[in-house]
């Protein structure tokens, strides 16, 4: 449970640091993040499909 907590706000700390602590940057920082995170998912499974 601990690990998942600490997975779960590692990406919120990055973005209000990375963000300088301003509502609105970190916000967008964390959709970005997002759009990342998606992406490499995407290319996971199909990678995944693909070699299967």
């Amino acid at each position: 449970m601990t690990l998942l907590l600490g997975f779960l706000l590692l990406p919120l700390a990055v973005a209000i640091v990375l963000a300088r602590g301003e509502p609105v940057r970190t916000i967008s920082c964390l959709g970005a993040m997002g759009v990342g995170c998606a992406i490499a998912c995407l290319s996971v499974v199909s990678l995944i499909r693909h070699r299967a």
